[in-house]
């Protein structure tokens, strides 16, 4: 005998879909305003990783601009003909403004299409007493040659009657000028004296001693900064 449905109308029961998601959560966010949200983001991780990327960027841009205000930072500026301004062999030599001993103000770049020897000195340094004999006589034979060779003497350790009274004692003749407060001296990051810059005519540098410049040296380095 064949069994009947009691219930002809009833359905079978629907199995949930193993596919559906879960209900999402609202996450509580870090702050309540959307700017602080779109700056920081909305939770811990984003707002740590935010941070340490600014940190970072600040310390990099730190040492740029500690770079670009560290004396002689002037290494690269470029001068207004192109070239280099800096304190290495092929660099423009940085301009300053100094004070001669008769109280005068004198650039470096008035001596421009001259050769230039610009040596940093001060009257008790040994090797600067070493040193000024031959270049005061070197000098002298430019001078009577005809030469328009320059030496430049800037003391920056000296008052000016010190350094008159030592100019009369050694009978020199070549410019000798004051640097106050040791300006030149920081622009040109002096660390040693006696320390010489040989300049040719057109103002690049062309080769630096350190220490006492003998008779050979002198000749030499002069004849280079002297061609056409």
């Amino acid at each position: 005998m064949a069994h009947t449905n009691p219930h002809p109308d009833a359905r079978s029961p629907v199995r949930p879909s193993s596919n559906r998601k879960p209900p999402r959560r609202n996450m509580k966010r870090l702050f309540q305003s959307d700017a602080l949200t779109t700056l920081f983001g909305r939770n811990v991780g984003t707002l740590v990783t935010r941070i340490v990327l600014t940190v970072v960027v600040i310390g990099i841009l730190g040492f740029i601009v500690a770079g670009l205000l560290r004396p002689g930072a002037s290494s690269t500026t470029p001068s207004s003909s192109g070239a280099t301004v800096g304190l290495q062999i092929g660099d423009v030599a940085p301009n300053f403004t100094i004070t001669t001993l008769d109280g005068k103000q004198m650039s470096l770049s008035q001596f421009r299409g001259k050769p230039i020897m610009l040596n940093f000195w001060y009257s008790t340094c040994p090797g600067c007493l070493a040193e000024i004999p031959s270049m005061q006589r070197f000098y002298s034979a430019q001078q009577t040659a005809g030469k328009d060779f320059v030496i430049l003497g800037v003391n920056s350790v000296d008052d000016a009657q010190t350094t008159q009274q030592f100019a009369q004692q050694y009978g020199l003749t070549y410019s000798l000028a004051l640097d106050n407060n040791q300006q030149v001296a920081t622009l040109y990051n002096l660390t040693a004296t006696p320390t010489s810059y040989f300049i040719d005519r057109q103002g690049i540098i062309r080769s630096v001693v350190v220490g006492p410049v003998d008779a050979s040296t002198l000749q030499q380095d002069v004849a280079e900064i002297s061609q056409p």
